[in-house]
């Protein structure tokens, strides 16, 4: 008798679609990325703002649990986490994770002190400079490939401005809105400084990522590529960049 309960709950069990297609809960994670992602801003910072209204507008349950890179990245691509709620595309992680629409557009630019003469219209000319990055993130790849550059390491755009200030550096690259960001909030008299070399370095897209454990992956991409497609629509989506006193 207990055999064939047991034949008849695994069959049972067979025939119901698994938790990852039925639920509308969504765990979603980031890393610190002010003012991407920040727990001292509202709703966690811009990026997972979008990400989080997005998602309930599309009809799912989102909660956000902050994470440091790169585990957040890990644990999504594992399944422990359903969303990530900011990440650039590359093939690469495509493998493992579906990619939405770019929320956000990041614009990778060169940063020197105002009263420098430096314009380098051609990345090229880099060579010979102290030329500060952050360490770990992705603004060297691309375009500096093939460059002979010694690039100075940092731990956060705030200490790559604060070197860039106090000359032990002569060019940062940093991202444009981060950037604008920190000198306006953590460093004052900052913004009147420091000039941007007007071409951006490379320009990429910031979007939430899904793991292709969850069976319907590509179903909440979808999803939440119309609910931000409504939110730009209706207005809803430039309310939140001006919350954060971002331009779109």
């Amino acid at each position: 008798m207990i055999y064939k309960i047991a034949i008849f709950i695994t069959l049972m069990m067979a025939l119901l679609p698994t938790y990852a297609e039925i639920t509308k809960n969504l765990n979603v994670t980031a890393s610190p990325w002010t003012p991407f992602v920040s727990r001292d801003l509202p709703e966690n910072g811009l990026a997972v703002s979008i990400a989080m209204t997005a998602l309930q507008k599309a009809g799912y349950e989102p909660t956000f649990a902050l994470e440091q890179w790169p585990k957040d990245l890990e644990e999504t691509r594992l399944g422990r986490y359903d969303v990530i709620a900011s990440l650039w595309f590359t093939e690469e992680r495509a493998k493992e994770l579906v990619f939405s629409q770019p929320m956000i557009e990041n614009r990778v630019k060169l940063m020197v002190r105002s009263d420098s003469e430096i314009l380098i219209p051609d990345l090229k000319e880099l060579k010979g400079y102290r030329v500060g990055v952050v360490e770990d993130y992705a603004y060297t790849q691309g375009a500096y490939s093939d460059l002979k550059v010694d690039f100075v390491k940092t731990s956060s755009v705030e200490e790559s401005l604060q070197r860039l200030l106090a000359g032990e550096i002569d060019i940062a690259v940093v991202d444009e809105t981060v950037a604008v960001y920190v000198l306006n909030s953590k460093i004052p008299g900052g913004i009147k400084q420091i000039r941007f070399i007007e071409n951006p370095v490379s320009t990429r897209g910031l979007r939430i990522a899904v793991s292709r454990q969850r069976t319907d992956a590509e179903q909440i991409v979808s999803d939440f590529n119309a609910a931000l497609q409504r939110m730009k629509d209706d207005g809803s989506y430039l309310d939140i960049l001006h919350q954060f006193r971002v331009s779109p």
